[in-house]
């Protein structure tokens, strides 16, 4: 009865090791799935933040820019200053995109830096214009009006449908109208069709829709940045559980198929054997006691 406690047991030592590692295992991986979705989250969430900065950052640059660009002195040397400090904010929120953990976040917020470079393209020009165009100064200005207007033509078509409908409604408006024949006698030194007021109101218009787009982009963006995050940890969670749950019920069965295994009876070589040893230690015995009656 001892060797069959003492054999069932060993089974069951047998089958735990095993089903526990098992179980290590599948803690390992879920926690690793676990943590590997908090990072893409606080990553994408960090990005969309990150994004949202910077453009608040590029706008206070621009600000700084037109009133610059008034004031006595270089006119090219300050346009080119802040020139590359927007391209560099801008060159940043492009790798921020092309690491996004999502793919949708990632073309998403793609985007919305396409967008905010073609808001700066149109405010650069803007600025250059207000404070004043000479023939030095014509070739940056009609290249930075081409280069927003191209870009701007080129990420319409990517915009969510209320951004492409607001547009479209931009473009075939007065005020757009007037905008860009300003723009397009600036470029050409041509005298422009409009008075100074009606042409400053036209821009201010053109400028906060184009704004405004750009930030609703920058929102769409994050939003999507915040919920792909949300869904990653939650599936992350749901797959941990599982994985856990599924070793459990693994050890379980093994445990309980490992106590329900027959235990061997002793065979008729252990009988056998186990005769032999009792016979000789018989005879050993009464060899002992043989010797011990002669020498009384």
């Amino acid at each position: 009865m001892t060797y069959q406690r003492s054999l069932r047991s060993r089974v069951l030592s047998i089958a735990f090791v095993p089903s526990a590692a098992l179980v290590l295992v599948a803690l390992f991986i879920g926690g690793f799935l676990v943590q590997q979705a908090i990072e893409d989250r606080d990553d994408a969430e960090n990005g969309a933040v990150t994004l949202a900065e910077a453009s608040r950052g590029i706008a206070s640059l621009q600000r700084e820019r037109a009133a610059a660009l008034k004031a006595p002195g270089s006119r090219s040397a300050t346009y080119t200053a802040y020139a590359d400090r927007i391209d560099t904010s801008l060159s940043s929120l492009r790798e921020i995109a092309r690491a996004a953990p999502d793919a949708e976040v990632g073309y998403q917020q793609t985007i919305a830096v396409e967008l905010l470079t073609a808001v700066e393209g149109m405010d650069r020009s803007d600025s250059l214009a207000v404070a004043g165009i000479d023939d030095a100064g014509r070739h940056d200005y009609a290249a930075a009006v081409g280069a927003y207007r191209s870009r701007l033509d080129a990420i319409a078509g990517k915009l969510t449908e209320s951004s492409r409908r607001t547009y479209r409604e931009l473009v075939g408006s007065e005020d757009w109208g007037r905008f860009a024949a300003v723009e397009t006698a600036l470029s050409a030194a041509t005298p422009p069709p409009v008075g100074q007021e009606s042409w400053r109101v036209a821009a201010g218009v053109v400028g906060r829709t184009l704004g405004d787009l750009s930030a609703r982009q920058i929102e769409y963006s994050a939003q999507l940045a915040v919920d792909s995050g949300r869904r990653v940890l939650s599936g992350a969670l749901a797959a941990a559980a599982a994985i856990s749950l599924l070793a459990g019920v693994v050890m379980a069965i093994v445990m309980q198929l490992a106590r329900r295994l027959p235990t061997p009876i002793p065979t008729w070589s252990h009988l056998v054997s186990d005769y032999a040893e009792k016979s000789t230690l018989l005879a050993h015995t009464s060899r002992r006691s043989g010797r011990a009656d002669l020498s009384g």
